[in-house]
């Protein structure tokens, strides 16, 4: 006794053979109903959308149709009152099924004008990211953290450069082991290459500002002032907040002397006896006050040399802000639209 069975088969096969499947029994009922099962493993491809890799979701196709047969001669369907089990098991395993769907459809091609049918299966999986949040996010992230560390250090030290140089170094090394993990695709960037990337962009320009901020720094044994633009722009009003801090400060405080508290308003009555030879005397003082008070030059190239050292630490203040600000920005804005799992 021989049983017809139609041509059907996975429109999207992608496996050389397309016998893989145990011959079995098939189960005729009296009212003419055939039920034919058999096991088989069948390889499908699938286009995966790995912008939010690896916080992805995919949705993979199974296409069913006949070869041969129009939708005339054979009717695919499915019966929609049965639940799709799913047999998966996520245990270890890099996916997750979420759920099963199934679509009827009906298409003409170019070499018939009857409508074929079809019945698509699409598999909603998720993929779960620990791995590659233990393994490659935190300690890109990690290395990308240790860079802020280089703000910190005093620019009197001279490490500042020497250390984002190391952490440089530590995150290349770190991306070429890293590397293969990525999932090659001419169609978009996945997210954990946007962080690769970014992270060596920003740690490269923390380099850059550290370097900056050592090049004023040694500024100072130049000889050279400050450009007064500088000194307008910079030094002259923190110079007067200091002021007017130091202002505020003496105002509430008194004069001690000998444990008492000397009187703003004191009246001198013998200042009419002062003689010639007195006045003389003071003229020629301050005279002689006012010429040792003269700056040398010494005094002078320390007064440079620290308003050299606080443009220094004054641009590292406003370099680490501006690199905690732009890494806040380039962080939220990559991980922004991963979907919600």
């Amino acid at each position: 006794m021989h049983i017809w069975t139609p041509d059907i088969f996975i429109n999207n096969f992608a496996d050389n053979s397309f016998q893989d499947f145990m011959n079995t029994f098939a189960i005729v009922s009296h009212d003419g109903h055939v039920l034919w099962m058999f096991p088989a493993v069948s390889k499908t491809y699938c286009t995966l959308d790995v912008r939010h890799f690896p916080f992805d979701r995919q949705k993979c196709k199974i296409i069913f149709i006949s070869w041969t047969f129009n939708g005339f001669k054979v009717d695919l369907t499915y019966n929609a009152t049965e639940v799709n089990a799913i047999y998966y098991k996520p245990k270890n395993q890099e996916w997750h099924v979420d759920k099963v769907t199934v679509e009827r459809h009906e298409k003409t091609y170019a070499c018939c004008i009857e409508p074929y049918p079809d019945v698509t299966f699409t598999i909603h999986m998720t993929r779960r990211s620990l791995f590659y949040i233990v393994n490659l996010i935190f300690p890109c992230l990690l290395i990308y953290a240790v860079s802020f560390l280089g703000f910190f250090l005093p620019v009197e030290s001279g490490e500042k450069v020497n250390l984002q140089i190391t952490i440089l170094l530590a995150l290349v090394v770190f991306l070429l082991i890293v590397g293969e993990t990525l999932p090659p695709t001419p169609d978009a960037i996945p997210v954990l290459g946007m962080l690769f990337g970014t992270t060596m962009v920003m740690v490269s320009i923390s380099l850059l500002m550290a370097v900056i901020v050592t090049n004023i720094y040694l500024r100072k044994d130049s000889g050279k002032r400050v450009p007064a633009w500088v000194r307008r722009t910079l030094l002259r009003p923190r110079a007067r907040r200091e002021k007017l801090r130091r202002r505020i400060f003496n105002s509430n405080d008194n004069h001690i002397i000998d444990g008492g508290t000397v009187p703003q308003d004191i009246e001198i009555d013998n200042l009419s006896h002062v003689t010639e030879r007195d006045s003389l005397t003071s003229s020629r003082r301050r005279t002689t006050n006012s010429i040792y008070n003269r700056p040398s030059a010494r005094d002078r190239n320390a007064e440079w040399a620290d308003e050299w050292d606080r443009v220094a630490k004054l641009a590292d203040r406003v370099f680490f802000w501006l690199f905690f600000v732009a890494s806040a920005a380039a962080l939220v804005s990559m991980f922004a639209p991963i979907p919600t799992i």
